[in-house]
């Protein structure tokens, strides 16, 4: 590992999701070529960089960057080529000069605190000195905040979201309540949280730090598939995490339920928790299967002249519980059929269509992957599709915008069933 260090002459590429860029470095040597995870940093800055030298064998020699800081400028020179690269929105080449030949090497102490004199250089209206002297600060409190939050162990990339979260105010989180980046920054989790608190001070049975850790606790618990602990259960794990006991939980609990963050509910005298979101969800769901659990005009006698021509068609022979299957999935608006492998479901799927053919339905299969689908089609002999695709998801990075589906309750589909 070595230190390079000098001017950014020209970003050849920079990825603006994650920082990583591709840059030139002007230094006392000659120019080198920079790779690596850059964030707010501008042509013309100079730069320091701990870096280890590779041979590339498409690109050439490069240096790979592992950390770096910016240099702020503090020499005539320094300053002038970094208000000449653009860094800056308004200030070209040219008029950099002229506030160079203007103020010296007081430039960049005219930019901070009296601005109003940069309209005393011919083509800078006050309007645009203000303007100049908005970007420069914030530049400067972006690199002032990355220098802190570097302090705490915090990499470049989660700087960034930090910074553009919470502008100034992340000095105050920082100090009373680092475990709100795990509430409100991506891919910030309770365990990077709670290394940041240890550094700022938070004392291990803080009230913040045990509200963090029972979210944390829940959303693993959602990760492995459960939408609730029995609180036993849910206390245990807590305390487990923290290292704390369990007598310590209660109040913490308490006020992550008055906040709603958490849900309480007891079932057969047992109490339940929930994240708020996931609650609320499960009981949505079961409300709309309610809503479409409807009762439909069913035929016993045509039902079973229906069954034994089909059968007789396909020469098979079904079981009670494959007949009871189809009866209901014809008599009910909602009908979950399930088994293991060879218990006869596909068999039950072909008579379901079979009999749904024969009323003249409009019949859509969905599987939830593709390889399912496929599966599907070539055991029943009609097009399955994928569920995402048969509600026609749209949207994403490509198009720029959040994916969601086109058809919903305001566009149904147009089958009479889904299976």
């Amino acid at each position: 590992m070595e230190k390079i260090e000098g001017y950014i002459s020209h970003i050849r590429y920079h990825n603006e999701e994650n920082g990583y860029t591709v840059l030139e470095l002007e230094t006392t040597h000659g120019d080198e070529i920079l790779v690596g995870y850059f964030h707010y940093i501008d042509e013309g800055e100079y730069i320091e960089a701990e870096c280890e030298f590779k041979d590339h064998p498409v690109h050439g020699p490069q240096y790979m960057v592992s950390s770096y800081r910016v240099k702020e400028p503090d020499s005539k020179e320094a300053m002038s080529r970094y208000l000449a690269s653009g860094a800056i929105r308004g200030i070209g080449p040219a008029l950099a000069g002229r506030i160079m030949k203007k103020f010296k090497e007081n430039t960049f102490e005219i930019i901070d605190k009296e601005p109003e004199r940069l309209a005393e250089v011919k083509g800078i209206s006050l309007k645009k000195a203000m303007d100049i002297a908005v970007q420069f600060s914030e530049k400067q409190q972006m690199r002032q905040a990355m220098m802190f939050l570097s302090g705490y162990g915090i990499s470049n990339h989660f700087a960034v979201k930090i910074y553009e979260e919470y502008g100034e105010g992340l000095y105050d989180i920082l100090r009373d309540n680092p475990y709100r980046l795990a509430e409100d920054i991506t891919g910030i989790g309770f365990k990077v949280a709670d290394s940041i608190a240890a550094r700022a001070g938070i004392a291990p049975d803080s009230s913040f730090r045990i509200c963090a850790a029972m979210i944390y606790v829940m959303q693993q618990a959602a990760v492995g598939g459960h939408v609730y602990l029995p609180r036993d259960i849910f206390f245990k794990s807590v305390a487990h995490l923290l290292m704390i006991p369990n007598e310590n939980l209660e109040s913490p609990l308490l006020e992550l339920l008055l906040s709603k963050k958490l849900i309480m509910d007891s079932i057969d005298g047992e109490d339940h928790i929930s994240l708020s979101a996931f609650y609320h969800m499960e009981r949505n769901t079961a409300s709309m299967l309610e809503e479409i659990n409807l009762d439909f005009p069913f035929d016993e006698e045509r039902f079973e002249e229906m069954i034994k021509s089909l059968s007789e068609d396909e020469e098979i022979e079904m079981d009670p519980q494959q007949v009871l299957a189809v009866r209901e999935a014809m008599k009910k608006g909602v009908v979950v059929i399930t088994g293991g492998p060879g218990t006869g479901k596909t068999t039950t799927i072909n008579m379901l269509i079979r009999c749904f053919e024969m009323d003249d339905l409009e019949i859509a299969l969905a599987a939830p992957t593709g390889r399912a689908a496929k599966r599907m089609t070539e055991t029943t002999g009609h097009e399955a599709k994928t569920i995402h695709r048969l509600l026609e998801l749209s949207g994403g990075i490509e198009e720029g915008s959040r994916t969601h589906f086109d058809r919903n309750k305001d566009r149904p589909l147009e089958a009479d069933v889904i299976i």
